[in-house]
């Protein structure tokens, strides 16, 4: 009988995952036959959530500053900088688009 595997963070597929072993925090990792990609459904760490990004554009439209974020989504200010950096990054290309 086939468990429920998850669907891949990267590619959305489902019937290419398998388990890839236990992270160093014991939580299940998963490999994606597809995309060649590792990824957990449930992380430690807030940083590596998938709607990080979404939650900080949120925040920075709210008008928090970079502390303010990190405190909120108990994430480093490091992270919030890489973001931050993400989201320039797709605005100019729309921009330029």
């Amino acid at each position: 009988m086939k468990e429920n595997l998850p669907v891949c963070h990267h590619c959305s597929k489902i019937d290419s995952i398998r388990k890839h072993g236990l992270a160093r925090s014991g939580v299940q990792r998963y490999y994606c036959t597809s995309c060649k990609r590792t990824f957990q459904v449930r992380y430690i760490y807030l940083g590596n959530e998938t709607n990080i990004l979404r939650q900080v554009k949120a925040l920075l439209d709210e008008g928090k500053s970079r502390v303010e974020i990190s405190q909120v989504l108990g994430v480093s200010q490091g992270i919030i900088d890489r973001h931050i950096y993400l989201i320039t990054l797709e605005e100019e290309e729309k921009i330029g688009a």
